[in-house]
């Protein structure tokens, strides 16, 4: 609901700003690159095809709630963001926050346009920090809402997947980093494709080293409307005595 005066609008900028201050700014980018080069494509070229492709996206750190696809017989559920997954297996523990650390294990996939099959690049067990931006936008959406010990299939949009170089996951062996960057540039040269993971949610810990940087900042509906009715009683204050 919008408000009917300006000044409602200015505050509800102020209070968003402020509430996402600290995650926004405690996001480090990748400190080392990936130049290996395939089939006369660098990774930095991708990067910057798939930076132009996104068209400047922003994706939220708290995804909305997705909508649910039928794909024959199979329920695909689809985030704003693009993100899609389906729900291989429920977890029965917590979801993990931002600034916890992630135990997953996965299985990372690349399916091309032109081929029926995803092609496998590689399978690893793989510790992060969740939120901190060190790896690929749609994995690190697509766990936020898992529970621990559930397994979801991931597919994830080129605008979510390799756009930087060192983003991870990257695999440890040469041979499945090359797999990975011919694949990569094989979207590159057929404008399209998506990355499929596996994912394994193992474990969701607070780390002890945490300076309280990646706590959630997103207000809950409630809070949210007594936000709004509080910004548009000061609205109507404002308005009332400018009138007068």
């Amino acid at each position: 609901m919008r408000c009917r005066a300006s000044i409602f609008v200015c505050l509800s900028v102020a209070f968003f700003s402020q509430a996402s201050f600290a995650l926004q700014n405690h996001q480090p980018r990748p400190s080392h690159a990936d130049n290996v080069k395939t089939q006369g494509i660098r990774r930095d070229q991708f990067c910057s095809y798939l930076v132009a492709a996104s068209g400047a996206s922003v994706v939220s750190c708290s995804p909305n709630r997705a909508n649910a696809e039928n794909d024959d017989g199979v329920t695909v559920y689809k985030n704003p963001s693009g993100l899609k997954y389906v729900e291989i297996k429920t977890g029965t523990g917590p979801s993990p926050e931002y600034g916890q650390l992630c135990a997953i294990e996965y299985t990372g996939y690349l399916k091309l346009p032109t081929e029926d099959k995803p092609q496998k690049f590689d399978s690893n067990d793989f510790l992060i920090k969740h939120g901190n931006g060190r790896i690929i936008a749609g994995l690190d959406e697509g766990i936020h809402t898992m529970k621990v010990g559930g397994k979801r299939r991931l597919i994830i949009p080129p605008k979510l997947g390799y756009v930087e170089s060192g983003l991870g996951p990257i695999p440890e062996l040469p041979w499945n980093r090359w797999s990975l960057n011919r694949l990569l540039g094989q979207m590159i040269e057929q404008r399209g494709g998506n990355l499929v993971f596996e994912v394994e949610l193992k474990s969701a810990m607070d780390d002890e080293a945490s300076q309280g940087y990646y706590e959630d900042a997103s207000p809950t509906p409630e809070e949210l409307e007594r936000l709004r009715t509080k910004f548009q009683e000061r609205a109507d204050q404002l308005e009332g005595s400018d009138s007068a």
